[in-house]
Parts: structure tokens; sequence; C-alpha cells
């Protein structure tokens, strides 16, 4: 699919706040399919010591404590110089976040795309890029499934 960046690029437009990516609705299976998935298939730093993997057991784990006494440990995913970062925040709900600073062309768009289908592909499941801590207004969404991958324009957000 062609797209215009002039269509784009409104969405990184950078205000101090992060954009997110989100999987909604989903499962410590979903979880355990996207820790398998990644780790096959992305450069990934897990937690501070340098892990080039995610640990499963210990991130389903973290997902499944209600003690609240277990570290927090990030994800990080370096792909085509965009870092994805996650942090295991809910069991139901998968989060990226990544810098809007970093996305300057649509090549870097489209790695963004690319990381999205391939989540999506993955977990049978939407995924949405919304502004920081808004999964609820979706400004661009993929489902692999419904062969669904629609951004929306500055004006369509502004009516």
């Amino acid at each position: 699919m062609t797209r215009n960046w002039n269509d784009i690029k409104w969405i990184f437009e950078p205000d101090g706040s992060l954009r997110d990516i989100y999987v909604q609705d989903v499962t410590i299976f979903d979880w355990e399919k996207l820790i398998d998935f990644l780790n096959s298939n992305y450069k990934i730093k897990f937690g501070e010591e340098e892990n080039k993997q995610i640990d499963k057991e210990y991130a389903i784990k973290y997902l499944k404590d209600e003690t609240g006494e277990m570290e927090s440990k990030a994800l990080k995913i370096d792909f085509n110089e965009i870092n994805f970062h996650c942090y295991f925040f809910l069991p139901d709900q998968i989060e990226f976040d990544i810098d809007p600073k970093k996305i300057k062309t649509i090549n870097d768009f489209e790695s963004i795309e690319k990381f999205m289908v391939s989540i999506s592909k993955t977990l049978k499941n939407q995924v949405s890029l919304t502004e920081e801590n808004s999964p609820e207004f979706p400004l661009f969404k993929i489902d692999f499934e419904k062969d669904l991958n629609i951004v929306l324009t500055e004006r369509e957000v502004e009516e």
C-alpha cells in the first residue's frame, strides 16, 4: 500500500509524549505466543542484564503476580533503528511505546507498520497505534485477519 508521508507525519510530531501500540483483550496464552515470536524474530534486550531473549517464564510469572513484589523488567526491541519498549503492565493488554521524535520518514512509518502487521498476524488480533495512554482512540490500526489497515488523517481526527 502506497502512502503519502505528508498525510501521516502529523501523528509523529513531537509533543513531549510517546506513541503507544496496543493489543487489547489478550490472554496469557497470547503473551506466550508473542514472547516466542519476538524471541525468534527481533533483536531484543530484556531487563538490565543485556539478555538477548525474553525470559518467558519470568515474564509470565510477573504478569500473573498479585503480590507486586517481583522486579519489573523492560523489553526493548530494536527494529530498523526504531526502539519499541514493553513493560508487561497488564495480563489482558499488550502495550509497546515508541518515541515519535525517531519517526521522520515514510520508511520509519513502514517499519512500524511491518512490526504491527507481524504482531497482528501472530496473535490474530487488532493492533492499534495511539497517542500516549489513549487506547480507546486509535490513530492507526491493523487487523491482519480482517484485512484492515487504516491510518486516520489529521482532518478526520479534528471532525
